[in-house]
């Protein structure tokens, strides 16, 4: 029986036997510096950059606004829930190899036991995988770089980047944008706020200061998923009280895209009419619960 400390072995392994990555078959084109800009370096944006890569496909950049690693997605800025909402098993950035998955990945790292035990994913530890994927894999993210517009040209885009707080346009065939909640135009802040001082408010897109709640009554206007781990957060953070305002009459709690989670819709969903996927969308909104 052959054994190893290596934690990452079997990742290792898997690699090897899958073979070495194809090479570009996409043509260069003079003029063009990326066949694909995939926008947003966290969780989404490594996954398609491995799957591209693994599709033959080269000369792919990541950019992430972000000042570095620990700065980018939400898992350890945003995101202020204990665990994962999703369940633990769904098909992730493993792209089909096992080895890869998280749930490899945990069990090599505190055995299978502890991974059984767990319920959900914590929202760290699915930090710490996704960072781990990142560095094992080789996907090179160039953090500080800000797409401030988009300029089509007849068949490729410029892209008005700022690097580092430098201007500079790159041109690219396609765009992926994997940035998020970043991604859907920004916080919406209600107007009747605009003329109190920025220090009496903030949107959880924020870096919140919860201890400067403390022994405060804290009003919270909505109450989706962010409002509740906001609130949450507040209360363990010594808030006097936590006051929820929402515009429905009752609580959006029933989660409709959930039955997404069976293979037959997941594995699919990409194939259905862009008219089908845009009603889900309406509907998701309508009802107020992903």
């Amino acid at each position: 029986m052959t054994t190893t400390t290596d934690l990452d072995f079997a990742a290792r392994e898997a690699l090897r036997l899958l073979g070495p990555d194809p090479e570009n078959w996409v043509s260069d084109r003079s003029g063009i510096d990326h066949n694909v800009t995939i926008v947003g370096g966290s969780g989404s944006g490594s996954t398609f950059a491995f799957a591209l890569r693994r599709a033959g496909i080269g000369r792919v950049t990541v950019i992430d606004e972000a000042l570095d690693e620990a700065h980018a997605g939400v898992w350890l800025t945003r995101a202020r829930m204990k665990k994962l909402r999703t369940p633990k098993n769904l098909p992730g950035p493993e792209l089909g190899i096992p080895a890869l998955s998280f749930q490899a990945w945990y069990e090599a790292r505190h055995g299978g036991e502890a991974y059984a035990a767990l319920d959900r994913i914590p929202r760290v530890a699915w930090a710490e995988y996704l960072s781990w994927y990142r560095h094992f894999l080789g996907i090179p993210v160039r953090y500080q770089t800000k797409l401030v517009w988009i300029e089509p040209d007849a068949d490729f885009f410029r892209l008005h980047l700022e690097v580092n707080g430098v201007a500079q346009v790159e041109t690219t065939r396609k765009i992926i944008f994997a940035n998020g909640v970043a991604g859907t135009g920004g916080p919406n802040i209600p107007p009747v706020l605009a003329s109190l001082p920025r220090t009496l408010y903030a949107h959880t897109a924020d870096a919140i200061d919860f201890n400067n709640l403390r022994g405060k009554t804290v009003a919270v206007l909505g109450a989706a998923a962010s409002a509740f781990d906001a609130a949450g957060v507040a209360l363990e953070s010594g808030a006097k009280a936590v006051h929820l305002f929402a515009r429905r009459s009752a609580i959006a709690s029933l989660p409709v895209n959930r039955l997404r989670g069976y293979p037959g819709a997941y594995y699919n969903y990409p194939q259905l009419p862009d008219a089908a996927r845009w009603f889900q969308a309406w509907r998701f909104h309508q009802v107020g619960s992903r």
